[in-house]
């Protein structure tokens, strides 16, 4: 598997803005205070790779390891600013009164796996075997982690007609043996504690061969200790028919 293009936060100048919600209505009327710096960069979307970075400001009282998704949070973002060449998404999470985003041009990065626990793996489509496939081989690379904050860092490559931010959700909620999985009835398989990623970041890159298939490097490290509810890391093995 060739290696992974990953890029560094855009440059440019930070929009600041008041807490972001919890709920897809803010997204609304986010996009329309931000809408002539969008606009800029729609344009140089259509000639450069662009990124985002979002640091979303919770309350005090807000746990910032408990809910709060951040893929949550910038999936609907991405999708809404329809950027042709969006390469590079991230965001965190941390406790104040106003969250900040910036757009811009990107560069690629060199930064290497130094202090990341690494794992790479394939989905032949975003289907609930093709997770469970996806979620083993990871297993066999990175042991799971106890629970406490931790940075996600994913590099992702698709074919030209797969759409990549649809696979963000699948992809991370594939991710039971880093993230775990509430101890508790009723739990469904992928209700992973992603709300324990306090920063994710996620890269795309483009491979015309891939066709639906998506091909993803894992990056994980815990970042603290934290006492939390009581996580399963069991990943059901897919079965071929």
């Amino acid at each position: 598997m060739p290696e992974f293009t990953r890029y560094a936060p855009p440059a440019g100048s930070f929009i600041r803005t008041a807490q972001l919600g919890t709920t897809r209505e803010w997204v609304e009327p986010f996009m329309a205070q931000i809408a002539p710096y969008l606009a800029n960069a729609r344009q140089q979307s259509n000639y450069m790779p662009l990124g985002v970075t979002v640091t979303a400001a919770l309350p005090e009282h807000e746990s910032l390891l408990l809910g709060h998704s951040l893929v949550g949070l910038l999936e609907p973002l991405a999708i809404a600013f329809g950027l042709p060449h969006l390469r590079y998404v991230a965001g965190a999470k941390v406790h104040g009164d106003t969250s900040t985003l910036c757009i811009g041009p990107v560069s690629t990065s060199n930064e290497g796996p130094h202090l990341w626990r690494t794992a790479r793996g394939r989905c032949s489509d975003v289907s609930v075997k093709a997770q469970r496939e996806f979620g083993y081989q990871i297993a066999t690379q990175i042991p799971a982690s106890r629970f406490g904050p931790g940075h996600l860092d994913l590099a992702i490559r698709t074919g030209i007609l797969r759409d990549w931010i649809v696979t963000w959700r699948p992809l991370v909620d594939a991710l039971v043996t880093i993230l775990g999985r509430r101890r508790e009835p009723g739990r469904r398989e992928f209700d992973v504690e992603d709300g324990r990623v306090v920063s994710l970041a996620l890269h795309h890159d483009v491979d015309p061969l891939l066709g639906n298939a998506v091909d993803v490097e894992v990056r994980w490290r815990l970042v603290g200790r934290a006492e939390g509810p009581v996580l399963d890391y069991d990943v059901r093995r897919a079965v071929s028919a």
